[in-house]
Order: structure tokens, then C-alpha cells, then sequence
């Protein structure tokens, strides 16, 4: 697929220019990209509205394929940002819906009320609308998809679900966001609930590994950490009895953190080591991005637990997806 040089459907000087920098920014010619920033900065500044959104010529197109599309909205982000370092910041927070009435946040709120409503079509119908404009906003857009996720869970359609659930997790860990979290919850939940309804054996032991872990945070949560150790140590012995690719040793990253933080409340600093080590080399092995911040950090506030015990405290550690 083709995709249109910014600008190709501006005209006169704007578009002359618009296009200018389009082809700079896609040859990788950043000083002349920059330089041409710099010289015509006052008119593509004043004149923002007329390229900041994808003309409605291309709109189907990013329907159709809008990884496809991406270089398209990516000139025109990196034009705002070199804007916005030139100290015109207004583009890149019109960018950002900061300016706009019709922004993407907003019109995701419109779509879950659709959707509460028991409008599904029109609610999707509206945030495929928004990712048609060709957004490049990452975290917004895995909102969008987030949203998406559940109208699917609520029409019951679980692999679509799935899909927009599994692209939401992506773009969050992709823009660093602190949503990340939530979103790989999401998705397991819909993975188990698709399994469980598929009736395989594998869905079966992931709902009961999963009430497992829950049994044992609640335990833990009572500040009854022996009780809850013996629960997943028993489990623990369940999924090391497992085949290397069965599903639920995925489970195993969350096992040895609560392992560990029970260990940790429990004044028991070496055996929280050892047992958060491990849980960030599964996590590391698995590419749980998530998990393995987690555990990093939580290494980090036990290695310190002597000095935070001696101010009274334990330190604040804690298991992905707890809040979630």
C-alpha cells in the first residue's frame, strides 16, 4: 500500500512544504527535516488545524490498514514535537486532544456510555472511528482498544475480546504506561475465561490456579503468611508436575512473588530474596515486562529492609496485578 506524503492533499505553499517535510522525515533526513521546521515554523504553526487531522481522503485507508498507514501520522507527531521544541507547544497538545472538544479520551467516555446503554454497534462504530484518525498516541490508543476489549466481553464475543485485549497490553507496555498492569490482568482474564468456555483442560487448571493465587492473597492480605505459603507450595507442586507449555506455568512469576512478599512481612529476608529472585527470572524468561519491574524494585526494598526495618517499617513490596 501506498501511503500519501503529508501534504498531498494541502495546497499551495502549506502543502509545498507539508510534503517537503514528509519526504525528509522518511528518508531519515533529520537536519533537513529540522531546518525546514525551523524556517517555515510561524506558518505551520499558525495554520496546525489543516494537518494535524488525516484528511478525510485517507480515512478509509486507515480503516483498512492502519499499521500500514503508520508513517502517515508518525511525520506529522514528529512535527508537532519539533514544533513544540521551538517553542510553539500548541500542536502537539492539540495533538494530545488537549485543545480539542472532540478529544479522543472524551469520545471513549461517550462510547462506554453507548455501550452501558446496550448500544454496542454505535460504541464501536465511534472508537473505530477515532482509530481512523490515525492516532499515534500509544497509550491512547490502548485505551481505545481496552475499550473495545470489554464491549466485545459484553456482546460474549470472547476472541474478539481477546484480540483487542492483547493489542491494548502491547501499546501499553510500548508507551511505558501505568496501565500496563492493568491491562495484562485484563487480558489473562479473558485468556482463562476463553479457555473455560472451550471446556479444555487446560482453561479448567488455569481457573483453578487462578483461585489459588486468590485464595493465597487473601490469606496473605490477613497477615496469615504460613497459611498462605502452604497454599502455594501445594500449587507450586501441581505446576512443576506440568509439561513445559502448559498454559498455568505462567502462573509461576506470581507464585514465587507472593512467595516472597509473604516471606519479607514475615521478617524472614532471606528466603523474600531468594523466592523474589525467582519470580523475576520467570518473568524475565516469559517477557513479563510488568512482573519483572516489580520484582526488580521489590529486590531493591528488601535489599534496603534492614535500614527500613530499623526505622520501623518493612518496606512497600508487592505482586503484579494485586490492585487490578
Amino acid at each position: 500500500m501506498r501511503v500519501p506524503h503529508v501534504g498531498e492533499f494541502a495546497e499551495g505553499e502549506l502543502g509545498r512544504v507539508l510534503r517537503a517535510l514528509s519526504v525528509a522525515d522518511r528518508e531519515g533526513d533529520h537536519a533537513g527535516f529540522t531546518a525546514l521546521c525551523r524556517q517555515h515554523a510561524a506558518q505551520l504553526d499558525a495554520r496546525r488545524k489543516e494537518w494535524l487531522r488525516v484528511p478525510e481522503e485517507l480515512r478509509e485507508s486507515f480503516h483498512r490498514d492502519m499499521k500500514a498507514m503508520r508513517p502517515y501520522p508518525q511525520t506529522i507527531e514528529r512535527l508537532a514535537r519539533e514544533l513544540n521544541g521551538l517553542g510553539r507547544p500548541d500542536a502537539l497538545r492539540q495533538l494530545s486532544g488537549a485543545d480539542l472538544p472532540g478529544d479522543p479520551l472524551g469520545r471513549i467516555h461517550e462510547a462506554q456510555i453507548l455501550a452501558e446503554d446496550g448500544e454496542h454497534e454505535a460504541a464501536d462504530a465511534l472508537l473505530r472511528e477515532e482509530l481512523g484518525q490515525g492516532l499515534t498516541d500509544d497509550a491512547r490508543l490502548a485505551a481505545i482498544h481496552s475499550r473495545m476489549a470489554t464491549h466485545a466481553a459484553m456482546r460474549d464475543d470472547l476472541d474478539t475480546a481477546v484480540e483487542h485485549a492483547r493489542l491494548a497490553y502491547d501499546l501499553a507496555v510500548r508507551a511505558g504506561d501505568r496501565g500496563e498492569g492493568k491491562a495484562a490482568a485484563v487480558l489473562d482474564d479473558l485468556l482463562i475465561a476463553r479457555e473455560l468456555r472451550r471446556g479444555t483442560s487446560d482453561g479448567r487448571r488455569l481457573g483453578a490456579c487462578r483461585d489459588t493465587l486468590t485464595h493465597a492473597q487473601q490469606l496473605s492480605d490477613r497477615a496469615w503468611f504460613e497459611e498462605s505459603n502452604r497454599a502455594l507450595l501445594r500449587l507450586l507442586d501441581e505446576l512443576d508436575a506440568l509439561p513445559e507449555a502448559a498454559s498455568a506455568l505462567r502462573f509461576l512469576g506470581k507464585l514465587c512473588g507472593l512467595m516472597g512478599l509473604n516471606h519479607f512481612h514475615a521478617g524472614e529476608r532471606g528466603e523474600a530474596r531468594a523466592w523474589t529472585h525467582k519470580a523475576l527470572q520467570e518473568c524475565r524468561r516469559r517477557g513479563d515486562r510488568v512482573g519483572e519491574e516489580v520484582y526488580a524494585s521489590n529486590l531493591k526494598e528488601i535489599d534496603r529492609g534492614e535500614q527500613a526495618a530499623a526505622q520501623g517499617g518493612d518496606g512497600l513490596i508487592g505482586v503484579p496485578g494485586r490492585d487490578s
